[in-house]
């Protein structure tokens, strides 16, 4: 089986967010299944998020490993904000790499970014 890591940098910037990394799963498709009580909550109490084999939660400083499937692999992360979602680009992965996931700060609001180590 094909593994990838995926680590989130250790950050001040969004360190009490929520992350999930979303694979194989369109940002469509994740919005059409979360519905405002997930959003409220944070996505601390949803079977969704937590109950499902392509959304993997990842906190500040961790790293997870993730198996993938034979076909191509997608991957966006999603954060939960106050009852806001902000989505990274989605990317293709190629295996045997790592990831970084690095929160930003700018004028128009944070920024999650995805990017090959």
């Amino acid at each position: 089986m094909r593994k990838i890591n995926i680590i989130r940098q250790k950050s001040i910037v969004g360190a009490a967010i929520r992350y999930y990394c979303v694979l194989n799963l369109s940002p469509e498709k994740f919005q059409q299944n979360i519905g405002l009580r997930e959003r409220l909550s944070l996505g601390f109490s949803s079977e969704f998020l937590n109950g499902s084999n392509q959304i993997f939660p990842i906190s500040n400083g961790e790293v997870i490993s993730i198996e993938l499937t034979e076909q191509e692999n997608k991957l966006f992360v999603v954060a939960f904000n106050l009852g806001i979602l902000a989505f990274s680009d989605e990317i293709i992965i190629t295996t045997g790499t790592s990831y970084l996931i690095k929160t930003t700060m700018g004028l128009g609001g944070n920024q999650i970014l995805i990017s090959k180590i």
